[in-house]
């Protein structure tokens, strides 16, 4: 029980560290526009293919 309770609360750490620096917005920021500037058409697949 112990050992899944620091689990938690390292794997909480870390994800703290990376919405800190930036890293998960940056990862939030390329998979949102990833079909952005490549035209209309690339962009509607994406939507649609959700």
């Amino acid at each position: 029980m112990l050992g899944a309770f620091l689990s938690a609360i390292v794997a909480l750490g870390l994800l703290w560290h990376a919405g800190r620096d930036g890293v998960l917005v940056g990862l939030a920021g390329e998979s949102a526009s990833h079909g952005l500037g490549q035209g209309t058409v690339a962009l509607l697949k994406d939507v649609l293919g959700y």
